[in-house]
């Protein structure tokens, strides 16, 4: 399947002002949203989506491992490549991110109970998901901020499928980053 990949003079009037807000705060517009800009709707409400898990309580760092998690659970080549590149200006340490990548965990219990809980979630759609739950509390997580990590699978598993269906090109910015599920490097 193919879609256009939006700019701001191609995307409808009404998906500019989203144009805009994403150029000014990332420096350009991922494809990811590009190709919504025929559709202003659903690019008001993926970025909403993302402003609702920008805005909720985990830190930058913690964002980043609940997206590379999903994203390498759903086997997102675009998105890994996109939170890769993200990764280094959220804080997140370049080990963590690169066991991430070779689908395992980060080596600190913080960020690897939530890594698997991220995961479950994404896998299971919420089900089966009681000891990763557990495991999420007791490595000093709050019972609310289990909603963070639902609204971040949720946005994810978003940004995966439309990179996945249309086989998305990275964008220059995430060439660097380019990564491939491991089946697939045999």
């Amino acid at each position: 399947m193919t879609l256009p990949i939006h700019t701001i003079e191609t995307a409808a009037p009404q998906a500019r002002p989203i144009f805009d807000a994403i150029a000014q705060a990332r420096g350009f517009v991922p494809n990811v949203y590009a190709v919504y800009g025929a559709h202003p709707e659903a690019m008001s409400g993926f970025a909403g989506l993302t402003g609702a898990f920008g805005a909720s309580s985990l830190t930058p760092a913690e964002r980043e491992v609940i997206q590379l998690a999903v994203s390498v659970a759903n086997q997102c080549r675009y998105c890994v490549a996109g939170h890769t590149a993200f990764a280094a200006e959220a804080g997140l340490e370049e080990a963590h991110v690169q066991a991430m990548r070779n689908g395992q965990d980060p080596d600190d219990d913080r960020l690897g109970a939530l890594a698997r809980f991220a995961r479950k979630l994404a896998t299971d759609r919420g089900r089966n998901s009681l000891a990763e739950h557990a495991a999420f509390l007791a490595a000093g997580y709050a019972p609310e901020q289990a909603l963070d990590v639902i609204i971040g699978v949720a946005n994810k598993t978003l940004s995966n499928m439309t990179a996945n269906l249309l086989n998305l090109p990275l964008d220059a910015e995430f060439a660097p980053f380019a990564w491939s599920p491991l089946e697939d490097a045999a």
